[in-house]
């Protein structure tokens, strides 16, 4: 018998978030709203998870403790260490893939089955078997521009008769409205929708063909703005110590000098991601801009940053979490922060403290720091291939991309080496004293 009873789980209440066993693996989660919900309670490879088994009373504890007899069971059994929640999650991730499949498959073939498809079913099929699948955010982005401003005027015109004229006119009425970015992107993802078309043999012309995005929205400006010497001087010495940000902002963006990482990447940054021993930072698929895991080497300079870092994180999880606790703060969040502190006059509701961060060159944000990394970099003379590498920027070459995977794991740790000492440098007041070394001539 368990230390659990109906009576006692109808009777419980509680002022915080309580776990109660009743032996087995089995336990009981009880919020102060009265919210019951049975756990299996398991260790694997040293670590204890929990699968969620179900809410009382829709499950009853009787049912409860049978379910976790019966996974008791299947471990002891099992030939391998059985992991009850990843398996869950991998008969939940494959079920759901097939689903998917099925409906694109069902898709495919009723389309293949018609002769002829209209703009607004070219534009679903293309959605369902190629948008959704390759944006993070599930194509809505691309979903509410088409909705917006293509489908209302081209959605039931057949899609093989669609002429350059009205693709045209489409973008020119965006551009007409002052959105000139906007029109580039209506264009191009017009484009792509097409090429996809024609590559699967569902239509034979292009009507985006000869259009240019640059006759709609310009050439887009190349943002160059990075960081010199004596700015970083500034920055690190007087600016960062004596500001109004909270000291673990302070320290992530002497982290993002140091790593040349992304704001965002670093916001939802992890602490088992981490590695101070190591001396490496690993950042995940779903965490990379591009969606390619990437390692950067921590020079010392950077090690001590990130050493800083975690005197102010107290999360077991995320190193920048947000107020509940629940995930990572928005990736906007720093990059706010910087921006408030670099007026004339305060902003409304924002930090008084409005000029601290401001700069001799202008102003700067979190990603130009990325590009005064890279920009330190080239000084000393790193080739560009291996500060791209650095960067974790796609190669653009598909030649080289195909043939070429050495990742430059030396070559890069050299890089971000000497991208530490240069800051280190930098950042040294008793260094300062007289002239600037310049880089290249550091040991």
């Amino acid at each position: 018998m368990g230390n659990l009873t109906e009576l006692k789980i109808k009777k419980i209440q509680v002022e915080r978030k309580t776990e109660l066993s009743d032996g087995e693996g089995l336990i009981l989660g009880v919020t102060p709203t009265g919210i019951k919900r049975f756990y299996f309670r398991y260790k694997i490879d040293g670590k204890t998870r929990k699968l969620p088994l179900g809410f009382y009373p829709e499950m009853s504890l009787a049912q409860a403790r049978a379910e976790a007899s019966r996974l008791n069971v299947e471990r002891r059994n099992a030939e391998t260490t059985l992991d009850p929640l990843a398996e869950r999650e991998r008969i939940k991730a494959e079920k759901q893939q097939q689903a998917e499949l099925d409906k694109v498959n069902a898709e495919k073939a009723r389309l293949i089955a018609s002769q002829k498809m209209n703009f607004q079913q070219l534009y679903e099929r293309w959605f369902k078997v190629y948008v959704f699948s390759s944006h993070k955010d599930n194509g809505a982005y691309v979903a509410r521009l088409f909705e917006t401003d293509i489908l209302p005027k081209l959605g039931q015109f057949d899609a093989d008769e669609v002429t350059r004229q009205q693709i045209s006119k489409v973008t020119l009425d965006v551009v007409e409205r002052g959105s000139k970015v906007m029109a580039g992107r209506v264009l191009g993802y017009i484009r792509q929708m097409y090429g996809h078309a024609i590559g699967t043999g569902l239509l034979e012309h292009d009507p985006t063909s000869h259009l240019k995005k640059e006759a709609f929205s310009g050439r887009a400006n190349i943002r160059k703005r990075y960081l010199k010497d004596a700015e970083i001087i500034y920055l690190l010495q007087t600016a960062l110590p004596t500001c109004s940000l909270i000291p673990k902002y302070k320290t992530a963006i002497v982290i993002l000098l140091a790593t040349a990482a992304r704001v965002g990447e670093l916001m939802k940054a992890e602490r088992q991601h981490i590695d101070l021993n190591a001396k490496t930072w690993f950042i995940p698929q779903v965490n990379s801009k591009n969606g390619n895991e990437h390692t950067i080497h921590l020079s010392d300079f950077a090690v001590s940053a990130f050493q800083q870092l975690f005197q102010f994180v107290d999360h077991p999880k995320w190193i920048f979490p947000n107020r509940d606790g629940s995930s990572h703060v928005c990736p906007k969040t720093l990059t706010k922060q910087i921006t408030d502190r670099q007026n004339d006059s305060p902003l409304q509701g924002r930090a008084k403290d409005n000029s601290s961060l401001m700069l001799e060159g202008g102003h700067w944000t979190a990603h130009d720091l990325r590009r005064t990394a890279s920009t330190i970099m080239a000084s000393q003379r790193i080739s560009k291939e291996v500060i791209e590498k650095c960067l974790n920027h796609t190669e653009q070459d598909r030649m080289v991309l195909t043939y070429n995977q050495w990742e430059h794991m030396a070559e890069r740790e050299k890089a971000f080496n000497a991208l530490g000492a240069r800051l280190a440098y930098l950042s040294d007041p008793n260094a300062m004293q007289g002239e600037i070394i310049p880089f290249t001539k550091l040991g």
